[in-house]
Formats: structure tokens, sequence, C-alpha cells
């Protein structure tokens, strides 16, 4: 399990510098909420991990700390954006590590779920691991644009914040212990 870890946070943050466009941004209770560029439209993009939590509760973007539900939604503002039209999302995961390093573009063959004419896409996710969002603008142009798409990657089940902390405590715990150490070696500071 260990290794499926490292795998995943390590091919998750070398494939967020291949990947389109994608920022967080800061406003009213919009912790990690997504701006997300779709022909020529800043939409904002939301995941949560329950139904009762959209619209006032956390908000996620890539990293979502537990498996189980997950759900992503655009704000009432892409309704009006897009002008009563709705966008195609899909689900994905990766077949395999090795298409995640080294053939990025292709390496989220696998459809876990989709939602056509959506704005709204939910996934009960079981396992933990690095899975991407496809969100494509439906148009009937001869030669659409390739701004009509965007992949979005996430990480499910792995608690970073909790993570990040008890390692924040194991240091403070050790630089302690060294302090002690000296004090009690007489050793001047």
């Amino acid at each position: 399990m260990s290794i499926r870890l490292l795998l995943s946070v390590i091919t998750f943050f070398a494939a967020l510098n291949f990947s389109a466009p994608l920022f967080a941004h800061a406003g009213v209770d919009h912790g990690d909420n997504c701006k997300v560029n779709i022909s020529g439209f800043e939409l904002s993009l939301g995941g949560f991990q329950s139904a009762d939590k959209i619209g006032g509760g956390k908000h996620y973007c890539h990293i979502f700390p537990a498996t189980g539900t997950v759900i992503f939604t655009f704000d009432e503002a892409a309704e009006s954006h897009l002008k009563k039209q709705k966008l195609d999302l899909q689900f994905s995961a990766a077949s395999s590590y090795w298409d995640l390093l080294f053939d990025n573009d292709n390496a989220f063959n696998l459809p876990i779920t989709n939602a056509e004419n959506s704005l709204r896409i939910e996934h009960q996710f079981a396992q933990a691991g690095l899975y991407a969002l496809d969100i494509t603008l439906p148009t009937n142009a001869l030669e659409p644009s390739i701004n009509n798409h965007q992949r979005v990657l996430f990480l499910v089940g792995y608690p970073i914040i909790k993570l990040l902390i008890f390692t924040a405590l194991g240091f403070l715990a050790m630089l302690i212990i060294i302090l002690l150490q000296k004090l009690k070696e007489g050793k001047k500071l």
C-alpha cells in the first residue's frame, strides 16, 4: 500500500505539470474551488464529499481526503455563461503508472462513469488513487476548438493535511528531544 501511495502522489504532481491550466481561487467559502477555462469561459468547479455540503460546506479541487462519494459541480454562474448549454463530464482511471509517467495524454483510458448534458457528476470511489475528470463542451461546429475540453486530475483517499500535521508534530517532538538531551548534558545552546 505504501508503494501505491508514493507512486500515486509522485504521478499526481508530475501530471499536474502536463495538464491544462487549472487554478485554485480564493474567495468567500471557496476553500479549494477550481477555475476551469472551457471555450473562453472561466467556470468555478467545486468538489465535495457529500451532497449536503454543496453550497456551503468544505470544497475540494485536487485532493479528497477520504474514499467514498465524490461530487463535482459547477456554480450557478456557469449556467449563465454557457447560455443553456450543458457539459459532458466523465470520471476516468489510469490503466497503469507507466502510462501516467510516460504517456500522460493517453493514461486515463478506463472510464468509470459519465454524465452527459449536465453540470454535475457523482461517483462512489471504493479505492484510493489518482483519477481524472474530463470536461467537454459539446459543439456542432465542423472543426471544434481544442479549448472545448479540459482534464482535471485529483487524488481520492489521501488525507494529505493530516499527514503534514503528523509530520510537523514528529519534527517538533524530535526537536524537543534533542533540546532536552543538550540541556541534560549541560551544553549551551
